[in-house]
């Protein structure tokens, strides 16, 4: 009996270890409707080519990706907030107050002459990633965290 239990453990566990997220294709209007509202605000016009529903078959958590028809990536978690929003496209900036007034600030008066490329946030952090290479974290309340500069 010890041997069949022990054998049964194995494979859940080995099940469990090999498992993958589940990706759904969905569309523009099965997004949270928080993403939804931000991708009318910031993006307004601007189609929905792709989007993508993933769960994370250990945890649960499900996260939404994004893209849209200039080749702007936005990743949402599953309540719709943003975490991450990568320009791909040169002719396109960063939308303006995304993030915190003073995070924008900071970002006005230390880093005006930078091209954003990527911001990430996690609610207390936004991390930027400049054309040139150089990335910067700032915190809610603006105050520089780190600098990279790209050699």
């Amino acid at each position: 009996m010890k041997k069949i239990i022990s054998l049964i453990a194995v494979f859940v566990f080995a099940g469990a270890m090999f498992a993958d997220d589940i990706e759904t294709k969905i569309t523009s209007t099965d997004l949270p409707e928080k993403a939804q509202e931000f991708l009318n605000t910031y993006f307004e016009g601007v189609k929905v080519k792709k989007a993508i529903k993933t769960v994370d078959t250990e945890t649960y958590v499900t996260e939404y990706d994004v893209v849209l028809a200039n080749k702007t990536m936005v990743e949402f978690d599953m309540v719709g907030a943003w975490n991450e929003i990568t320009l791909k496209n040169k002719k396109v900036v960063m939308p303006r107050f995304i993030y915190p007034k003073r995070v924008n600030e900071t970002i006005d008066k230390q880093f005006s002459d930078k091209k954003i490329v990527k911001v990430s946030n996690d609610g207390m952090e936004y991390e930027f990633n400049f054309k040139d290479g150089s990335e910067v974290t700032i915190n809610a309340l603006g105050k520089v965290v780190e600098v990279e500069v790209e050699k």
